[in-house]
């Protein structure tokens, strides 16, 4: 298996004819179109290339099929829920209304209410299966834990007279009475404010749902909207506020979940999503065992599978029970393309989600990539969020683009979510002997050590002085020294220093060192871009982190060393590239947003740019460009430095220089401040009419050849 791996990988390298970098295409044009049956016709016309968007309507499969101008990709990551607005578990919001779903007892009672069955089979017309836990039913763990996921399919499965009664009873102990068949509290009818989504079969789950919630007793109001006109209500507003009780929610997983225990911490915890509805969950005092069992799972604080099996188990049933999501399907969805376009579309995610998009699509004849051309791609929505790394939109429809733009120092295989080398050569992990790492075949560039012991040098960095803007070294932490579970060493390409950024810039060590202060900075308090919200990911990042250290600067070799490990080897490297949670971000960039934010005219995140009253940072359009670009101004003459006492060693005053000079060169061109390194650039971004226009970036350094073994 090992051999036939490789031999396709270097088979599809050398494939007669690839010699192009950037993009096969030369353009790329993104429009939206919320309607699945009507993009279905647009491909059939020939007026788009590809709907990006995984379809779970089984008419419309139909006609793909028989259609021969068209083909499908067929996806299993995405799924399907029906989120409450949990206020805090409190059951009233702040102007007195009784909100239900702020009691834990009746959320958990919506899992007897909702029939999964009806909706894989009837609504979803059997391309769905029902989705009882977190647990995607194609994914490893599944087939980890077949006893746990069939004893809580058993014991949630549908008994809406079980549901009913719970249900009632909660009711009547926070003082509501039944009148005429209909719930009221203080003399006002109990009002669920429902959002619904109408882009595809969530229009039909959610009347479905209020349909049951209406048969409960309660007075539902219904609104229907896509995520761009719904996302300000159920992500952006105060959950305490009340402006709604249920949103018809979807997911995409964008690779293979190899360990899908890191999401507890997602889904439970205010530690990863900055949003406010997160932010406000109660888990740590509701149930500190899922808070603490969550963030276990995800940071590996176990030494074998039998440990985990337990913390995963107690995972499911009390994340089950807290219900703050109540899962629903897993969709067997598809995404149509005209027959002559082909790319790497991911198994998991479809092409919406897939990491390597950008770098395959192509046309093709007779199943060969055809250079140039103008792709034309639509999706459900376009453009619903601000766009910046740090903690831009987390959008499935914002990151498509996003992705395209931009790259990891890996390509993760759209086959089985593990990962090939980039921008680095190769890499070594050494874990603790006895620890439940494997090493998978094929990945000769990964090697795997098991060692007794792990010992971190003192120099390695370990902590931040967020006051005086300096790493706290090992040695200066832990003078009694400190060990580790788990060690990686990133060896990058001698060329790495060369790689071209779309504004003429080349990458340098400074871009991944403000990367390393980044990730603790925005948690410490005395930081002048603190934000509350990353305060409790910072607090587990160093419950588990254990240094970095940068071992040579040219050619670049990182050493980090963890407690946190992974059960592939290939998935335990750190490479502190330049590519941050919501997309690629460059020192002489991230410059701007860092000095906006300080000042308090523009935030990273949603959740502090409520707090402030101030825009959520967008480096590609609206209102934030302005406020950016007068710090471009103000940095350039004055040689910038975000952390000049750590990051001015990094980085020469020639490339403060040009790099400057660069930006604004590039804002002049452009008209916005995105700036990547992917095999397309962002090109033009029309708001109002909802299109993104992407094109080749013609200097990108790789030849398309090196990806083309995942193109189908």
């Amino acid at each position: 298996m090992k051999k036939l791996l490789a031999l396709a990988l270097i088979a599809a390298m050398a494939f007669a004819g690839l010699a192009r970098n950037g993009a096969w295409v030369d353009e790329v044009v993104l429009t939206e179109e919320p309607n699945a049956g009507a993009a279905v016709l647009k491909l059939a016309a020939g007026d788009i290339d590809v709907y990006a968007f995984s379809i779970g309507d089984r008419a419309l499969f139909t006609q793909v099929q028989a259609n021969p101008d068209l083909k499908y990709y067929s996806s299993f990551g995405s799924f399907n829920d029906f989120t409450m607005n949990h206020s805090g578990d409190q059951p009233f919001f702040t102007d007195g209304r009784l909100n239900p779903f702020g009691v834990p007892a009746i959320r958990e009672a919506m899992h007897w209410i909702i029939d999964r069955e009806y909706i894989a089979q009837e609504i979803m017309g059997g391309l769905a299966v029902p989705k009882y836990s977190y647990i995607n039913s194609a994914f490893p763990d599944a087939q980890r834990y077949p006893d746990v996921v069939e004893a809580i399919e058993d014991y949630y499965a549908y008994d809406f007279a079980k549901g009913e009664a719970v249900i009632a009873a909660e009711m009547e102990k926070l003082g509501a009475t039944k009148v005429g068949g209909k719930w009221t509290y203080d003399g006002k009818p109990v009002e669920l404010k429902m959002l619904i989504r109408t882009e595809d079969e969530r229009r039909l789950i959610g009347d479905y749902i209020s349909d049951q919630l209406e048969a409960l007793g309660f007075t539902v109001v219904r609104q229907y909207g896509i995520s761009r006109e719904l996302s300000p209500l159920w992500i952006s507003s105060n959950p305490l506020e009340g402006l709604w009780n249920g949103y018809t929610g979807g997911w995409v997983t964008t690779a293979v979940s190899r360990d899908q225990g890191t999401g507890f911490n997602q889904f439970y915890t205010t530690r990863i999503l900055p949003w406010p509805l997160f932010q406000a969950l109660a888990t740590k005092t509701t149930d500190p065992i899922l808070d603490e069992i969550s963030d276990k799972l995800y940071r590996r604080e176990y030494n074998s599978m039998e440990e985990r099996a337990v913390l995963f188990e107690q995972a499911l049933w009390r994340s089950n029970a807290y219900a703050n999501i109540i899962w629903l399907v897993d969709r067997q969805g598809f995404t149509p393309v005209r027959a002559n376009v082909g790319l790497a579309a991911d198994l998991a995610a479809g092409v919406y989600g897939s990491q390597v998009w950008g770098h395959t699509v192509q046309f093709q004849e007779e199943g060969a990539p055809v250079e140039g051309g103008t792709i034309k791609i639509a999706t459900s929505t376009l453009l619903v969020e601000p766009w910046n790394p740090i903690a831009g939109s987390n959008w499935v429809y914002d990151m498509f683009p996003i992705r395209a733009t931009g790259e990891n120092a890996y390509v993760v295989d759209t086959r089985d979510g593990l990962l090939w080398p980039l921008h680095f050569e190769r890499a070594e992990v050494y874990v603790l002997e006895g620890l439940p790492v494997g090493k998978n075949p094929g990945h000769d560039w990964c090697t795997l050590t098991f060692v007794d012991e792990i010992k971190v040098p003192a120099d390695a960095w370990v902590d931040w002085d967020a006051e005086k803007q300096v790493f706290i070294t090992v040695g200066e932490k832990y003078p009694e020294g400190l060990t580790a579970k788990r060690k990686s060493v990133v060896y990058y390409l001698e060329s790495l220093y060369d790689v071209p950024l779309h504004d003429g810039s080349t990458i340098s060590v400074g871009d991944f060192v403000l990367g390393m202060i980044l990730s603790f900075d925005l948690g410490k308090p005395e930081s002048a871009i603190y934000d509350e919200a990353q305060e409790s990911a910072l607090e587990s990042f160093l419950t588990s982190f254990r240094g970095v250290r940068i071992v040579s600067e040219k050619p670049l070799i990182i050493e980090t060393y963890s407690d946190v490990y992974t059960l592939d080897a290939e998935l335990a490297i750190s490479t502190w590239f330049p590519y941050y949670d919501q997309g690629p971000g460059f020192w002489h960039v991230l410059a701007l947003g860092i000095m906006a934010e300080a000042n308090k005219e523009l935030t990273f995140s949603e959740d502090k740019s409520e707090l402030l009253n101030v825009e959520w940072m967008d480096f590609t359009k609206g209102p934030s460009l302005p406020i950016l670009v007068k710090y471009l101004e103000e940095a350039a003459p004055t040689g910038y430095i975000p952390y000049e006492p750590t990051l001015g060693k990094y980085i020469t005053q020639d490339e403060v220089v040009e790099r400057y000079a660069n930006l604004s060169a590039w804002y002049e061109k452009m008209g916005h401040l995105w700036v990547a390194s992917g095999p397309l650039y962002l090109d033009s971004v029309f708001p109002t009419e909802k299109i993104i226009v992407l094109k080749r970036f013609a200097d990108y350094p790789y030849d398309l050849a090196k990806f083309q073994f995942l193109v189908k």
